[in-house]
């Protein structure tokens, strides 16, 4: 099963060079068969450059690494996130990690792998922040009342048995994006939340993997987004 990796960036180019070199040399040395695609959200055209020559030069050691997708305008990691698996044709496993790291290289490339080694293209895959599951979890305790909280309502409104629905890893089968590509259209923190709404309405299982995960200083997320998506899920809008 051929995987499509897309890593949606929006300046990142301060915490990118923290993760992709190390998560290609873990590919590498996986033979995983996994592409590996940036989608540059809109950032400035200073910042596209730099993204630009940072993925050309470790291209020339790592030929799965694809040459970026920059957009010109900002659609949200949603937006990004589809932009990059709509160039996944061909391929039989469409999936995303965040830019930050959080989803450390060895973690990400183990959740790939037990994606290829299930090769069920009835199932989604997601990855979960679970610090009582024998994984580790670095996450300030604010951070940990809030997801708390989108838990908790997630839960009570949709009734969704999945502890962590907004880790940013997670893969789909490409046939299923395909056939609900023109349905899905959230672009913040409810991108994730349709997208499993979407996988469970396909008739998709859900297969969660815990993994190990550190906070990253300098997310573009703030309140406002976290109060809009509290709203959307309190009046199901999505």
């Amino acid at each position: 099963m051929k995987t499509l990796l897309v890593i949606p960036c929006y300046y990142e180019s301060e915490r990118l060079p923290k993760f992709l070199p190390g998560l290609c040399e873990q590919l590498a040395e996986s033979e995983l068969p996994v592409e590996v695609l940036l989608v540059d959200d809109g950032s400035s055209k200073q910042e596209q450059k730099a993204l630009s020559h940072f993925n050309q030069k470790l291209q020339e050691k790592y030929p799965f690494l694809r040459s970026p997708l920059l957009l010109e305008n900002n659609l949200g990691k949603g937006g990004a996130v589809r932009a990059g698996w709509d160039l996944g044709e061909g391929l039989d496993t469409l999936a995303f990690v965040d830019a930050d790291g959080a989803a450390p290289a060895e973690e990400t490339v183990r959740f790939l792998d037990h994606v290829q080694q299930r090769s069920d293209s009835s199932q989604m895959y997601i990855a979960t922040r679970e610090s009582g599951a024998g994984r580790k979890l670095e996450r300030k305790l604010s951070r940990k009342i809030v997801a708390w909280v989108f838990n908790r309502l997630i839960r009570l409104c949709y009734n969704i048995q999945v502890s962590d629905t907004q880790c940013g890893l997670k893969a789909v089968p490409a046939s299923f994006f395909e056939a609900n590509r023109d349905s899905l259209v959230q672009a913040g923190y409810a991108f994730d939340l349709e997208l499993l709404l979407a996988a469970e309405q396909h008739g998709l299982s859900i297969e969660t993997l815990p993994i190990d995960w550190k906070e990253i200083p300098g997310s573009s997320t703030n309140a406002k987004h976290a109060l809009a998506f509290v709203k959307q899920i309190l009046f199901r809008e999505i």
